[in-house]
């Protein structure tokens, strides 16, 4: 008996640890045509109900926007995007990105999706999604410190907690 109960001391933890492991799934966002970008390109793109809203811009001729909050901000001046934030303790929080609006009555929030590799979550079971090859990955950071650089792709859906 003793022999057993040391087994299952041993086993135990490492099968807990293996069970709470989720893993990452990619799905694929088969509606949406991700353009195709010249090397100063970045895209925002925006799901809007069951729809797509694709905005592109030139960097450097453009905006000279180096973050994502500078590069909504710009859209939202041009009246191309409209956008609605709220200052918290941890930065700018998105309200609404064109037509995704977050209801916060049902724990819904904007979520952020990037192609900038740097700025990708890499947590266990991390969401993300493919379209036209381009993998799209929850970003670890916020709208502020999101990175934008040629090719890069911005992606904000509604999403809840």
């Amino acid at each position: 008996m003793k022999k057993l109960c040391i087994l299952l001391a041993l086993l135990l933890p490492a099968f807990v640890l293996c069970a709470c492991v989720d893993k990452p799934q990619t799905q694929q966002l088969s509606a949406l045509s991700v353009p195709d970008l010249q090397p100063d390109q970045a895209a925002v793109i925006v799901k809007e109900g069951e729809t797509f809203l694709v905005c592109t811009v030139t960097l450097g001729r453009d905006t000279d926007a180096s973050n994502g909050e500078q590069l909504l901000q710009y859209l939202s001046d041009e009246g191309i995007l409209s956008v609605t934030w709220q200052q918290s303790d941890y930065g700018k929080y998105l309200l609404s990105v064109g037509g995704a609006v977050a209801d916060e009555s049902k724990n819904q929030f904007i979520a952020i999706y990037t192609s900038v590799e740097k700025d990708k979550g890499a947590w266990a079971g991390v969401p993300s999604y493919e379209a036209d090859g381009v993998k799209l990955v929850s970003a670890a950071v916020g709208i502020s410190q999101l990175t934008v650089e040629g090719g890069a792709v911005l992606y904000f859906e509604v999403s809840s907690y």
